[in-house]
């Protein structure tokens, strides 16, 4: 009888021992991290990009890019990994089908980062007013619009001219509006209209000034 508690001791301290060792010799997993980058050629991030984090067919979680076109994915598994990203609005990859996807290998403790380069494939509208004597017009005031009424309005550089640029795919117009100087009347404006911009199409257009009215 005065033995068993002896017995329990031994028993008690090899489990607290054969714990121990365990615990030495099967150190805690550690996953990897996968950051996400999307940006444009300039360095401009492109946020709202759907993203998936894949291992062959199966997928492992789904992010956004935020703001700055950053995401990020933790505990990431090791092994074979992909990341694959979408096109958004009017941004696409720079390669296509395979700007779309990256594949790489990952061990435990990695911290890996993705980059994915995508285009603005919006176009753009560029404007140069000239008199009869083919000589700019700096300072008009020059409206960009659609069916929807005005959607910008700015005066012109030196060279008179002016750029209208990240234009999403419509049927624009754009006009030179008359001032106090010259009132071109009897509209008292000269336009163009009929201008339709597409996907990565960018035009070029000459506004001549009549002679004024004032």
């Amino acid at each position: 009888m005065l033995r068993r508690p002896l017995v329990w001791a031994g028993t008690f301290a090899v489990l607290i021992a054969t714990q121990a060792c365990e615990h030495v010799l099967t150190p805690s997993f550690r996953y990897a991290s996968v950051e996400v980058v999307v940006t444009l050629p300039e360095g401009q991030g492109v946020s709202d990009v759907p993203l998936v984090l894949y291992n062959g067919t199966r997928h492992l979680d789904y992010a956004k890019t935020d703001s700055f076109g950053v995401s990020r994915f933790d505990l990431v598994p090791e092994g074979d990994i992909g990341v694959s990203a979408v096109p958004i609005r009017y941004f696409y990859a720079t390669q296509h089908p395979d700007g779309y996807y990256r594949t790489f290998s990952v061990a435990e403790g990695d911290t890996i980062q993705v980059e994915f380069q995508y285009e603005d494939a919006r176009g753009s509208i560029a404007v140069r007013v000239l008199d009869r004597d083919s000589i700019p017009q700096p300072g008009s005031v020059v409206e960009l619009y659609t069916s929807r009424g005005t959607q910008e309005r700015t005066a012109l550089n030196e060279s008179g001219s002016v750029l209208f640029s990240e234009l999403i795919p419509a049927d624009y117009g754009v006009r030179v509006l008359g001032s106090g100087a010259c009132p071109l009347l009897p509209e008292g404006f000269v336009y163009r209209d009929g201008l339709l911009v597409g996907l990565r199409q960018d035009l070029e257009i000459q506004i001549v000034l009549p002679a004024c009215s004032g």
